[in-house]
């Protein structure tokens, strides 16, 4: 995963398993950097196709006008 600030590698440092979720402790690889974030994961029974075209489309809607 990139890191959200530099854009470079990041590397796991810790996880931690929940019942429900996942959650992962993250470092940046950029020595000048070396920021510090965690990323918390989830298991979905599947994408609602309907509602992200419809947001996708209310987005460019958005932009037309």
């Amino acid at each position: 995963m990139k890191c959200p600030i530099c854009q470079s590698k990041s590397t796991v440092k810790n996880t931690i398993y929940k019942k429900d979720f996942t959650i992962r402790y993250r470092t940046c690889l950029n020595p000048s950097c070396r920021y510090k974030f965690k990323t918390i994961e989830t298991i979905t029974k599947g994408w609602n196709y309907k509602s992200i075209v419809k947001k996708i489309r209310d987005l460019v809607i958005d932009v037309e006008f």
